[in-house]
């Protein structure tokens, strides 16, 4: 008789696909839903994308932002003391895969601090479900996902957003139309590295769409600058501001 696996070998490892399906579908699960109303403080999607802005915006230097460990915890406290990490915890996960490696360092007053990617929280509150609270179905589905990983070919998108630090590639080309992230090309490049003419007319693609985006901002601020309105015509909230 095979032996059961535990939850840490049935547990998707960050950046595989079976991961990114697993995030897709999390907040729609019924499980999921259920015990959020039981009270377990497991987050909404809104305040995963709003933390991840929080620390992608706070750091426009970098690629990609970042986020420390200690920033991680001040994060998981305001939600729930219970779901605050140790430190040997956390290097246990990123040592078994299940979290990402740091992206880079920042210097913060004399401590040089390691930074993570602006979403690991997504994946902590993953791992938070499905090792405290998830039941034994929902661990049955999340399994089968596996399947579907091993099935032998995904689409191009999927392999795209499976590499991608973001959640989507409507996201990820976002970023490089307003903050000039090229992440997504980087991404493109790295999946596509034997496929040489899907990888071009990718790229060629996202270029398209920001070149549109960008000669789109510049006659819209050009309109912008070159018309006027008068103050009294303005909005009385926006008057003083």
């Amino acid at each position: 008789m095979p032996r059961k696996k535990s939850r840490t070998e049935l547990l998707p490892p960050y950046n595989s696909f079976s991961r990114v399906l697993c995030l897709k579908v999390l907040f729609e699960f019924p499980d999921y839903k259920e015990k959020q109303k039981e009270g377990y403080p497991l987050r909404t999607k809104e305040e995963l994308n709003e933390i991840s802005e929080k620390y992608l915006s706070r750091r426009q230097g970098d690629r990609i932002g970042g986020i420390t460990f200690e920033e991680i915890n001040d994060e998981q406290a305001k939600k729930s003391p219970i779901i605050k990490l140790k430190k040997p915890t956390f290097r246990k996960y990123i040592q078994d895969g299940l979290l990402p490696k740091s992206i880079g360092y920042e210097n913060i007053g004399k401590k040089r601090m390691a930074l993570f990617p602006n979403d690991i929280i997504n994946h902590i509150n993953f791992i938070y479900y499905f090792y405290q609270v998830a039941d034994a179905d929902a661990i049955t589905i999340f399994k089968s996902m596996e399947n579907i990983e091993n099935r032998g070919k995904i689409t191009l998108l999927e392999a795209i957003e499976s590499s991608s630090e973001q959640v989507t590639i409507d996201l990820a080309v976002g970023y490089l139309c307003s903050c000039g992230d090229p992440g997504i090309i980087h991404v493109v490049e790295e999946v596509f590295a034997n496929k040489p003419e899907e990888m071009k007319k990718i790229i060629e693609s996202i270029k398209e769409i920001e070149k549109t985006f960008h000669e789109g901002m510049r006659k819209l601020v050009e309109y912008l600058d070159n018309n006027t309105i008068k103050c009294s015509d303005i909005g009385e909230e926006h008057r003083n501001e």
